[in-house]
């Protein structure tokens, strides 16, 4: 295992209180409910929803900053105030980025609870 990965799960896992278990557990969650997240984002972008883009990539966005508030965080806040915004300029570039970069992080925490 990388040393960073180690050193992120050590700061992880001190934000759960050292409890491996429910670390575990909220990994999971994230990992199963993470593509449905992504998916309510596309949709809102393809409608120009506004307000279901703010929504959706606020609560992807608060999601993720349970582990970290890494470039995943700073991409979904980007989109969560692109929605706010009414701002649809560039937005499927950003959310390609916010896709990779959840996909990232995604393999960083199956590494941890591996």
């Amino acid at each position: 295992m990388d040393d960073n990965i180690e050193l992120e799960k050590d700061e992880i896992l001190e934000k759960f209180g050292g409890d491996e278990g429910f670390l575990t557990e909220i990994i999971e969650i994230f990992l199963d409910d993470t593509p449905k997240q992504l998916s309510k984002i596309k949709k809102a972008i393809n409608n120009l929803n506004s307000k279901e883009l703010e929504q959706s990539a606020h609560k992807l966005k608060g999601a993720i900053a349970n582990f970290v508030e890494n470039t995943a965080f700073k991409t979904a806040l980007k989109l969560e105030i692109m929605g706010r915004e009414n701002r649809f300029d560039g937005v499927e570039d950003v959310f390609d980025t916010l896709v990779k970069d959840v996909e990232c992080l995604a393999n960083e925490l199956k590494e941890c609870i591996e």
